[in-house]
């Protein structure tokens, strides 16, 4: 509640220019290592899944998208804005090579889940 309340208070001392500046967003994430790699998490809701891309390049996995309005309807105006509608890129670097890495991702219930696989090697 208290935590709340300060968050009301800042809030109204913003100007409503100030309420409606654009923000710029990253998707949290949580990264686990498993016993056959590893396993990225973000948090998307309300990316749509044709605006992400997955991108690998040495130690680094780089996930791209865009979280657009599309709830927007004409002769509305905008009075408060909290949610962040925007491109994104969202970089983060890895112990290991990634390029030999098998990397696979699932979007599902506005989480995105990646699955890295190292290369395994022969003997």
């Amino acid at each position: 509640m208290e935590h709340e309340l300060i968050r009301l208070t800042r809030r109204l001392m913003l100007s409503r220019r100030d309420r409606l500046l654009p923000s710029c967003w990253l998707p949290p994430a949580d990264l686990y290592r498993t016993p056959d790699g590893w396993l990225l998490k973000l948090e998307m809701a309300g990316v749509a899944p044709d605006t992400i891309a997955v991108q690998v390049c040495g130690r680094s996995i780089t996930i791209r998208g865009e979280r657009r309005d599309g709830l927007r309807i004409q002769g509305h105006t905008c009075y408060s804005m909290e949610i962040a509608y925007c491109a994104f890129k969202r970089t983060l670097e890895l112990p290991i090579d990634l390029d030999r890495a098998t990397v696979n991702s699932e979007y599902d219930l506005g989480m995105l889940v990646v699955t890295i696989t190292p290369e395994v090697r022969q003997p």
